[in-house]
């Protein structure tokens, strides 16, 4: 019993020595026959040597060295050892404490929300759904009613048939899964079959509908409710292009036939584009003035153009921009706005061709129904 205790000193609080003086072998031998152990011992030199001692025996082995040797501490270990020393540092200890807490408290705050398994619905609607409901990045986790998170999900998004929502530290895990409305298709409608078929469900408003471009440009921002997006910010789009469909892929859930490969929606959605157009706008050269004799491209040649004057560049361009105003007016949507232009100006004999090259941010998507059901159907 009295060895297991030393034992259990030794590890708790062990000290590396060092013991300075003549016939070394004489104070080991005593510390030996009063159960002082003193475990890897190594001769140094023949004045000086090392080793390990249980901190409990420190004071014994000193008292037994009296004057003849010196007994020097180098090095200690254990958790006693680890306790005294941050003892002796109140502030490392303080410093310790605070650090350990605000990594507590900061992992109980939502840092980030990861979602997965959407097809139809775009994310940023999901996302929009959470924080409505009190998850987002920043909140207090352990004040997040779950629940309710869920219903509201299933609420805003009835086309969704399985909803996992979970965490993992301070990473929140959204996946769903889109299935839901009951497909009326074929034999499965009258006879009732294969009853847990579904595809997402939404509001009948008039048949499959897809969004396409009705002219060419570079998509700015695309934001898509319903539907599968066919491009991305920064891509080149033609007029007639298919933005978003309103066909959105759909994988079977089960391994029985006849599973649809595919559902129909009616897609809505905005798409923001930069469109450039190019027009020639013609205007008068002269405006009345003072009888001048001026030829052709202002070369005088003898001619006489009785109380007219050449116009200046700012008068041109005053008149040009009333031109492109009204040109906007009658051709351009609503809200389209014109964030850039640039003006080539052509003299000719009585008139000044105005070359204008316009870039116009507007709304591109125009929806166009798509049969379903129809062999060779044309979208």
């Amino acid at each position: 019993m009295k060895e297991k205790y030393s034992v259990l000193n030794f590890y708790r609080r062990r000290l590396l020595v060092s013991i300075e003086g003549f016939r070394i072998e004489r104070l080991v031998q005593k510390a030996f026959e009063r159960g002082i152990a003193i475990r890897s011992l190594r001769i140094v030199s023949e004045t000086r040597a090392e080793g390990w001692i249980a901190g409990a025996d420190l004071k014994e082995l000193r008292r037994l060295a009296k004057s003849l040797y010196h007994i020097k501490v180098i090095d200690g270990r254990g958790p006693e050892q680890k306790i005294r020393q941050a003892a002796a540092r109140p502030a490392a200890v303080i410093g310790t404490i605070l650090a350990a807490a605000i990594v507590i408290v900061q992992s109980l705050f939502i840092s980030e929300i990861r979602i997965d398994g959407y097809r139809a619905i775009p994310e940023s609607e999901l996302r929009k759904c959470l924080a409505e409901a009190g998850v987002s990045p920043g909140v207090f986790r352990p004040a997040v009613d779950w629940q309710k998170t869920e219903a509201a999900l299933d609420e805003t998004f009835p086309q969704l048939s399985w909803i996992q929502l979970v965490y993992d530290g301070r990473v929140v895990y959204l996946n769903v899964s889109e299935s839901r409305g009951k497909i009326l298709s074929g034999s499965e409608e009258s006879t009732g079959k294969n009853p847990d078929i579904f595809t997402p469900a939404q509001k009948d408003e008039g048949g499959c509908i897809s969004i396409y471009a009705d002219c060419s440009g570079y998509i700015e921002s695309m934001s898509t409710l319903w539907g599968l997006a066919l491009a991305e910010p920064g891509d080149y789009v033609e007029k007639g292009q298919e933005l978003i469909s309103g066909v959105v892929p759909m994988e079977a859930t089960t391994f029985e036939e006849g599973w649809p490969t595919e559902y129909y929606v009616r897609a809505k959605g905005q798409i923001i584009a930069l469109v450039p157009y190019h027009e020639v706008f013609s205007q008068e050269r002269y405006i009345l003035g003072e009888e001048v004799q001026e030829g052709e491209y202002g070369e005088n040649d003898g001619t006489v153009i009785a109380n007219r004057v050449e116009k200046t560049r700012e008068q041109a361009e005053a008149v040009v921009n009333q031109q492109i105003r009204l040109w906007a007016k009658e051709n351009l949507p609503e809200k389209a706005e014109i964030i850039n232009k640039s003006l080539n100006f052509c003299y000719k004999k009585n008139i000044i061709d105005v070359g204008v090259t316009l870039e116009v941010r507007r709304e591109i998507g125009i929806e166009k129904e798509i049969p379903v059901g129809q062999e060779n159907s044309d979208n």
